[in-house]
């Protein structure tokens, strides 16, 4: 139950402070928009694929589907007492020199009216940004 509840923080952290894909575009802000496409449609699996560990690797298969699970809690918990999720703006984007790396800020609008600033760190593996736990 420890576990769980640090994974459940560490997700929260994570994704009100950073967020790329299988089918990520060309942009790290496209990854960022991605996530929260797929977490709007409830689509946990293909949102944890778009995150790597704070070292640039890949999640194991395991490590995947705990991600998964931490990512459906956190959404439903955190979209549904905002009556869900409005949109995403992206505030900014700053691409690193050798551009293997990006910073995005950006502000998450909910349908109550709320709305949150965040940002993210993302690495470009093989072609494809992702976004740093």
């Amino acid at each position: 139950m420890k576990q769980l509840k640090f994974f459940l923080v560490l997700f929260l952290t994570t994704v009100f402070l950073s967020i790329n894909s299988c089918s990520s575009g060309s942009a790290p802000s496209d990854t960022i928009k991605t996530a929260y496409d797929l977490m709007k449609s409830k689509n946990f699996k293909k949102v944890a694929a778009l995150y790597v560990n704070h070292d640039g690797e890949k999640f194991s298969e395991e490590e995947a589907k705990k991600m998964e699970g931490l990512l459906g809690m956190a959404s439903k918990e955190e979209f549904d007492k905002k009556n869900g999720l409005k949109n995403i703006v992206i505030d900014e984007e700053t691409i690193s020199e050798d551009g293997n790396s990006a910073k995005v800020k950006y502000t998450v609008h909910f349908k109550n009216g709320d709305s949150e600033k965040e940002d993210a760190k993302l690495i470009k593996m093989n072609g494809k940004w992702f976004i740093k736990m």
